[in-house]
């Protein structure tokens, strides 16, 4: 959970500042555009003024073309700094330039317009404002992500030092449990072992019954913390190819007595050959759990449907019962302690066998959810699989 939560902080914090960078950078090079498409209309507008004013030179390389059609005579104005172009250059360019209308190439700008006596054409040389904007933007690229990197490294950083305060508490909470549910283990084992003789002895006592029978729902309570306290606080064991189709088969048919003492029928649609890719107690745990709370918490002859599917490379569980959630009910289904049914007050659960099973699937990079359609609670673990049994 912590690292998630550290997970989350750096995400959300490196999207912000990612896109606060995104957006200076961007608006820096959108800026840039702007004022050099304003400098080269301005330097167009000049060409075609044919005023040599020297005054009103732009800064880029413009030249003006007049052709005159009664004597058939060409005149260039503009630009002394740069040889590249001639009369016979921009002539070739320009004559069958439509009019009206601006051409660009290789950042060269050319614009024609219709006279009198032949027509005027205007050269704008903006290769270097070019050159200098592509500079600009591959300058950005790397701004942005060699900022982007340190940052990473500075919120990662600084990740570790705001949840340590959260870690150490969280591990302080994990030893109480582990501690206490140990320490309960001896006590709650004498009991059990005491009720069991005197109940030997006198059968039909109430009294023992009704202790040994909350010894037995303390001592599921105790093993299912120290379950959940294992998942949080030992690593993950090496995951390995398990055959999903013969576990869901097998924990089926171990579940055939318990369907049937609850009337609940049981319906298996399970594709063969799927093999998941996770930690086999593990797989056979979140299974075993998740088909006990559909018989556990289906109406009298409901149906609980274990269905098992391969797509290309993924595999889908899913596990059904009838019965409604409400919206409400599905975002806190996984939370400890959480019974979506109040009033089962008795019925040898304390709501900790969703949240294994949650826990289970995250250790297995698996996705565990629940929806509720049409009259039915399905819950569904998806992975990845492959596409036979080695």
């Amino acid at each position: 959970m912590i690292k998630q939560l550290q997970k989350k902080f750096i995400w959300m914090t490196m999207f912000f500042l990612g896109a606060l960078l995104f957006v200076v950078l961007f608006l820096l090079c959108e800026q840039t555009a702007v004022r050099n498409e304003d400098e080269i209309r301005r330097a167009l507008s000049w060409c075609l003024e044919a005023t040599g004013s020297s005054a009103q030179v732009p800064a880029l390389p413009s030249y003006t073309l007049l052709y005159d059609a009664p004597s058939d005579s060409y005149v260039l104005l503009g630009d002394r700094r740069n040889t590249l172009y001639d009369v016979e250059s921009l002539r070739q360019m320009t004559d069958d330039m439509p009019y009206n209308s601006v051409e660009r190439k290789d950042g060269v700008y050319l614009e024609k317009q219709r006279t009198r006596q032949g027509y005027i054409a205007g050269l704008v040389d903006a290769s270097v404002l070019h050159a200098q904007y592509q500079n600009l933007i591959s300058r950005s690229v790397v701004l942005f992500f060699g900022t982007m990197a340190v940052l990473f490294a500075a919120v990662w950083a600084m990740s570790r030092w705001i949840v340590r305060p959260v870690q150490e508490a969280w591990d302080a909470h994990k030893r109480f449990i582990a501690d206490a549910s140990h320490e309960l283990k001896t006590p709650l084992t004498i009991i059990l072992a005491d009720c069991e003789l005197l109940q030997a002895g006198d059968p039909e006592n109430a009294w023992l019954h009704s202790l040994h029978e909350e010894a037995l729902r303390m001592q599921r309570l105790i093993y299912d913390l120290l379950a959940l306290a294992r998942y949080d606080a030992l690593p993950q064991a090496k995951p390995e190819p398990v055959d999903l189709s013969n576990l869901c088969q097998t924990i089926a048919l171990e579940a055939y007595e318990r369907a049937y003492a609850h009337r609940v029928l049981i319906e298996e649609d399970i594709e063969s050959n799927v093999l998941a890719f996770c930690e086999p107690e593990d797989a056979h745990r979140l299974v075993a759990l998740l088909v006990d709370n559909a018989v556990k918490y289906a109406p009298d002859q409901g149906v609980v449907s274990i269905r098992l599917k391969r797509k290309d490379h993924r595999f889908q569980l899913d596990v059904e019962n009838p019965g409604t959630l409400t919206p409400e009910q599905m975002a806190h289904v996984f939370d400890r302690f959480y019974k979506a049914d109040p009033s089962r007050k008795k019925d040898g659960s304390y709501g900790l066998g969703l949240s294994i099973a949650m826990e289970i699937a995250s250790r297995n990079k698996l996705a565990l959810s629940v929806t509720c359609q049409t009259g039915a609670i399905t819950f569904s673990v998806r992975g990845k699989s492959y596409k036979n049994v080695r």
